[in-house]
């Protein structure tokens, strides 16, 4: 009895659950079927025939042609428009307006085949087709499909006239060409499909064009009428592929071209957009597509000058078509459609059945309950994020590099190079010319698009110094009638040099402009990177160092020798590279709490301007720049301007030198200074070991303020000063100020002299570092400087970091720190804030070094992955480990060599309280911090010039800005973590 009812209670169960799916189900239809129906009759027969109509709409004209437009759209009630140039929220505004204007809601379109801002203004731009063609990943394909569709959605468009499913395999196309995926039919399909699958889950109507292909003409069907003089098998095989792969996986559109093919159709002289063959016995009935059959404008000159304009908006309706696209006068249209109604040349009952189906795809768009489009946050909407990272990872995607003989890329050995970019179609510095600034130094050079035969030669004795050079073709265009953008002359000049130099080209247009050359084809190595705008140049660039890979492969041929589908592979060297923190799992929008940081700091006067990086996962996710140099100044701080660096000195320069003495086994840190300096022997610093100093464990003085003995004393006081170098007077101090030869002298002896503390503690010092220097030039016989250069800031490629930075750069490029009112007597900008320092001649263990915040992250980056860099080991893991461990926790402190550390369980620490007990760092006096945790792959920095004009401002520290921003980036990694962003 229990099991009856049990079975009893589960039959009920079950017909209640599928009587309540069923109703659910039918009520759905139902309101499918009812809303188009009962609008359908609401209309007259004029408006049945007006909604197959959609116009021509533009945001950028003035009142009076929107005027007009509304009138026409609503004295009509058309069922369309389809916007071109104009802005997003002029475009919303518009849209608005027109909806209000008609009876029945309006199908908006757009012919958006890479976003919006193929139409708009204002909007980032995604990459076009053919660049899609060179991408692997057909995941990244249809997350392009989503973002473009959620743009469409956001601004009120229903219908994007994409993808472009024609197969271009006529290098001299002049309409398609980049605006296809490729050559090669099942790239072209699979290509289509994922981004029209892409569009369609989000709710647009995806449109397949241009039926039954465009891609081998010689004739643009905007000004005339192509012929494609194929057989019907070669379209099968070939062009009709795509097409028939995309009704396959249910596309919802298909425009027809105007086209003539004498193959599908036999009429003289026929055009395929009014075509029975062409569209209801072939796309229709053989290819099986029931979806939406849209003409191609019908105001172009491939139609309009071939075809009988009082019969040919009848004939597009009796050939097959649903939506005649850009009538040239609609109401004209409507009379010319009507008066073939009342002949009796085309049935009502066509008519009736196409207006039917135009209102369910508005009852699919959302028509029934149609909603206002707001502006509130628009252009942020059409901007996201996402779009942007989408942009990035499809660009970064496709750069294919085609030839690389000579194995020059990715980029090494940066210290056996001297380089230089040359640039062609610009006069200022391009975009990728700035970032390959980020890797190595590079001196640049700019010429016009087509250089005389003179500036040519001239060029060429200039960039006889150089052993590579890296060539780019900027401001470029698609279209094989203007060349591409590139002219004969620079063609020549780049074969040249690849004949001459190592010579890296870059080639920022089409593949098919590699025609334009000839040695340069073989002889460089060629990168192709398909589009002409900031992110790709900037991807490319990074691509030459190796800090991206390279998987791109060509969508079509671009000449006998680089076929389809060719394309290098490279890897990743591990060179920091730069992306959105979404490329990261790192949410923008978390990280933006630094800028209102950085910009309340600046206004209390924190300090006059900074820098900020911060790489996660050997990426740059964050790079800043704020404020000014001085607090009178109005010219903001660059991201490449140099910061006094202070104390940083210390693990940038001291403490590198020692790590690599210690790995080759000049030195052994257990040893003590004395065994390497013969300076300490026979004085209280004889047995001090090289860890303990390293370490502020080492009894020494804090600070010897040397140059107090000096205040009083005149410049013109010639046994200390002079105004001006000489070899007498070889240190420069400041402006017009440069001591004796023997002073940096006189100040060692005197540190070498001091007494030590009489208790064993941690007590930072600043001299132990001075005499490490010291010790390690005589150990080296090179000075501090020249050592470090050799062996590191020139092959990490580091172009900002060194001493005495006025003999390298520009003063303006170099933030003041103090005005020296005791000493100096005058604001310092590119000499050592540190008085000792100065008096050394600028060149010290403990202080000296200018930097920008780049630079200095890619030495943390180097240290955190365990030594190596770009491919290269600059340490064994084993020396890093030893010099960034804690050395004296049983003294309760805290140091490393050389590197600071977040403290010991009740102390204070340097670092914010996320910072790893692996992590290591150092700060500066001057308002400076560099971090590195190997635990969360994270590396900050931090530059200011908070000592300018005066030392005694306290507020960097007062207010914690460094370590609050350092935990906001770890905050921001943990939540992306944990929401798995």
């Amino acid at each position: 009895m229990v099991r009856f009812q049990l079975l009893l209670r589960h039959f009920l169960l079950n017909s209640l659950f599928f009587f309540f799916i069923f109703n659910v189900s039918l009520a759905q239809k139902s309101a499918s079927l009812s809303w188009p129906d009962s609008v359908f009759n609401t209309l007259s027969p004029d408006e049945r025939i007006a909604q197959l109509l959609m116009v021509r709409a533009y945001s950028n004209r003035d009142t009076a042609y929107e005027k007009n437009l509304l009138k026409q759209v609503g004295d009509l009630n058309l069922g369309g428009v389809c916007f071109f140039q104009g802005g997003p929220a002029r475009q919303a505004i518009f849209t608005n307006k027109l909806q209000q204007t008609v009876r029945t809601p309006l199908l908006v379109a757009i012919d958006a085949e890479w976003g919006l801002s193929m139409r708009l203004d204002s909007i980032g731009l995604l990459p076009k087709q053919m660049t899609m063609g060179a991408v692997n990943s057909n995941a990244l394909i249809y997350q392009m499909g989503r973002e473009v569709a959620m743009q469409c959605k956001r601004i009120g468009i229903h219908i994007n006239f994409a993808p472009v499913v024609d197969v271009n395999n006529n290098p001299a196309n002049p309409v398609i060409n980049a605006r296809s995926f490729g050559e090669q039919r099942e790239n072209v399909a699979q290509k289509a499909y994922w981004y029209m699958k892409g569009m369609q889950d989000e709710g647009i109507i995806a449109v397949a064009k241009h039926f039954p292909g465009h891609g081998d003409t010689d004739f643009d069907s905007h000004f005339t009428l192509p012929l494609i003089n194929k057989s019907a098998e070669m379209l099968d095989t070939l062009e009709l592929y795509p097409f028939q792969y995309l009704i396959d996986h249910g596309v919802k559109g298909v425009m027809v071209a105007h086209l003539r093919v004498p193959a599908l159709d036999t009429a003289s002289m026929s055009i395929t957009s009014l075509s029975q063959p062409v569209i209801t016995d072939l796309l229709r009935n053989k290819m099986g597509f029931k979806g939406m059959v849209i003409t191609d404008g019908m105001d172009m000159k491939g139609l309009t000058a071939f075809a009988d304009r009082g019969l040919v908006e009848t004939n597009a309706l009796l050939a097959g078509n649903d939506i005649l696209l850009l009538p040239v006068d609609a109401a004209a249209a409507l009379v010319n459609i009507k008066t073939a109604i009342d002949s009796g040349w085309i049935d009502q009952q066509l008519i009736d059945d196409k207006c039917r189906r135009v209102l369910q795809w508005k009852y699919e768009s959302g028509l029934a309950n149609y909603t206002p489009i707001s502006t509130i946050n628009l252009n942020r909407d059409l901007n996201s994020t996402q779009t942007r990272l989408t942009a990035l990872q499809l660009n970064s995607q496709a750069i294919t590099l085609l030839n690389d003989r000579q194995n020059l890329i990715p980029i090494r050995q940066l210290d056996t190079l001297k380089i230089a970019s040359l640039v062609f179609g610009d006069t200022l510095l391009s975009p990728f010319q700035q970032r390959l600034d980020d890797y190595a130094p590079v001196t640049h050079f700019v010429m016009k698009r087509d250089p005389t035969a003179a500036q040519c030669d001239s060029i060429l004795n200039l960039l006889e110094p150089f052993n590579l050079i890296i060539t780019g073709f900027v401001k470029t265009s698609d279209l094989p009638a203007k060349k591409f953008g590139i002219s004969s002359n620079a063609a020549k000049l780049v074969d040249t040099l690849s004949g001459l130099k190592n010579t890296v080209m870059c080639l920022f247009t089409s593949p098919y402009s590699l025609a334009m050359f000839n040695q340069a084809a073989t002889n460089a190595s060629v990168i192709i990177s398909y589009q002409d705008n900031t992110l790709m140049q900037e991807l490319t660039a990074q691509a030459v160092f190796g800090a991206i890979g390279m998987e791109g492969k060509l969508p079509v041929s671009a000449n006998t020798s680089y076929k389809a589908g060719s394309g290098l592979e490279r890897v990743p060297i591990g060179r920091l590279s730069f992306g959105l923190p979404e490329s990261q799992y790192v949410a923008s929008a978390d990280l933006a709490i630094i800028d209102s940081i950085m910009h309340q700091a600046v206004l209390d006067h924190v300090f006059p301007g900074a820098q900020i990086v911060v790489a996660h996962k050997r990426k740059v996710i964050y790079r800043r720049a704020f404020g000014s140099r001085t607090y009178r100044e109005i010219d903001p701080v660059k991201n490449d301007d140099l910061y006094d660096l202070a104390s940083l000195t210390k693990i940038l320069a001291t403490t590198l030198t020692a790590m690599n003495l210690a790995q080759q086994g000049a030195i052994d840190p257990d040893e003590p200074l004395g065994n390497y300096y013969p300076a300490l022997k026979h004085t209280n610093k004889e047995k001090l070991t090289i860890r303990a100093i390293m370490a502020h464990h080492a009894r020494l003085q804090p600070y010897i303020p040397f140059y107090r003995h000096l205040i009083n004393r005149s410049v013109t006081d010639t046994t200390i000063f002079a105004a001006r170098y000489s070899i007498d007077y070889p240190h420069r101090v400041a402006d017009e100020m440069y001591i004796c030869e023997d002073y940096p002298g006189i100040i060692i002896d005197s540190i070498i002299a001091s007494p030590l503390l009489k208790t064993l503690e941690y007590k930072y010092s600043d001299l132990g570092f001075i005499l490490l220097a010291k010790a390690f030039e005589e150990l080296t016989e090179l000075p501090s400087d020249v050592y470090l250069h050799e062996n590191f800031y020139d092959k990490l490629g580091l172009t900002t970091m060194g001493y005495h930075p006025r003999d390298r750069f520009d003063i303006g490029r170099i933030a003041p720190t103090e005005h020296d009112t005791l000493f100096r007597h005058q604001l310092i900008i590119g000499d050592v804030h540190d008085q000792t320092a100065a008096l050394l001649g600028g060149v010290a263990g403990h202080a000296g070094l200018f930097s920008d915040a780049l630079d200095v992250a890619v030495i943390m980056q180097m240290l955190m992955d365990n030594g190596t860099y770009a491919g290269e080991r600059y340490f064994d893991s084993a020396v890093i480990s030893t010099f960034t461990s804690t050395q004296f926790a049983w003294n309760n402190n805290r140091r490393a060599m050389g590197f600071d550390k977040p403290g010991l369980p009740g102390q204070a620490s340097p670092a914010c309280n996320s910072a790893s007990a692996q992590s290591f760092g150092h700060s500066g006096f001057t308002g400076t911090f560099a971090w590195a945790d190997p635990e969360s792959e994270l590396v900050y920095v931090f530059l200011s010039n908070r000592v300018c004009p005066d030392s005694d401002n306290n507020k960097l520290l007062k207010q914690n800005i460094r370590t609050r921003i350092q935990q906001v980036i770890y905050d921001a990694i943990h939540k992306s973590l944990e929401s798995e962003y």
